[in-house]
């Protein structure tokens, strides 16, 4: 094992790179950085990547930079053949990440800042961070509170997002969507994989190809849904106006909402709705 303690008052910035293993990360009342290395698998390689692990501080701005850089001298990600490391950090509330893996599960517990991750294989969970900028090949992504922003990507993992801030940006091939709350605008691609968004505040565009489509509740903004064959289901939520456009080849249109031709009193907030599919049913219900 191999573990050194930085002193980091101010803002810290933690910039970590490893070929495999894993990566766990901890935000606590501190004005230190402590990180350990330690081997997963006992091997020559192994030891050998954790002894010529770079690990050093920088001055940045007006606070600090964490270097974490367990790739080699050759600086490619996977250190020789069969080197597995466990990188753990613990860092102040807010601590800012980069992280860049190319096989590696990666979970963050506590306070963080912005937030920038690209894995080649390999699960993602933190809990609170400000922006979230994440893109994982193979696996599975979930975070709790993105305060600001969110640009996440992943090809074949599933995607859970507690809440989302600002303005969002999330796509997958074939795993399913799952966010409980959007507060800004929220684009949502996927191919194959359903898409389930509990509560959105603004404006909202989903995209499958064959993945159902299902918003819990919508109070305001414009609506874009489009879906070759996936089923689309959009709950309005009572005292909001609707002007709606659906449309369906071979499926079914239906709504449980009352239609009207007298204006709505008052300022009721509005909701303009287009819902587009191919072979899939489109249902409006009240939320």
């Amino acid at each position: 094992m191999r573990s050194e303690t930085f002193e980091t008052p101010g803002e810290v910035r933690l910039n970590v790179r490893l070929g495999s293993g894993e990566i766990r990360l901890e935000t606590g009342d501190v004005s230190q950085t402590t990180v350990r290395l330690e081997p997963l698998r006992d091997n020559e390689s192994t030891q050998l990547a954790i002894e010529e692990a770079r690990l050093e501080l920088r001055r940045r701005g007006d606070g600090h930079e964490v270097i974490v850089d367990v790739r080699g001298r050759s600086k490619g990600f996977g250190f020789g053949r069969g080197a597995d490391i466990l990188v753990e950090i613990e860092s102040p509330d807010g601590t800012d990440v980069a992280i860049k893996t190319g096989s590696a599960n990666i979970e963050g517990r506590g306070n963080f800042g912005d937030v920038e991750v690209e894995t080649g294989s390999g699960d993602v969970q933190f809990s609170d961070v400000g922006d979230a900028d994440v893109s994982a090949a193979s696996g599975d992504i979930q975070i709790g509170s993105i305060g600001g922003d969110a640009s996440i990507n992943s090809a074949s993992g599933d995607i859970q997002l507690a809440s989302i801030g600002h303005d969002g940006k999330v796509n997958s091939a074939s795993g399913d969507v799952q966010i409980r709350e959007a507060r800004g605008s929220l684009s949502v691609n996927s191919a194959s994989g359903d898409v389930l968004i509990r509560e959105v505040g603004s404006t909202v565009s989903i995209n499958t190809a064959s993945g159902d489509q299902t918003i819990g509740a919508v109070t305001n903004g414009s609506v874009g849904l489009k879906s070759a064959s996936g089923d689309l289901k959009v709950g309005i939520r009572e005292g909001s106006t609707l002007w709606v456009d659906a449309r369906s080849r071979s499926g079914e249109v239906s709504s449980e909402l009352p239609v009207t031709d007298l204006p709505p009193e008052g300022d009721a907030p509005h909701i303009e709705l287009r819902a587009n599919t191919m072979s899939g049913d489109i249902t409006l219900v009240r939320a």
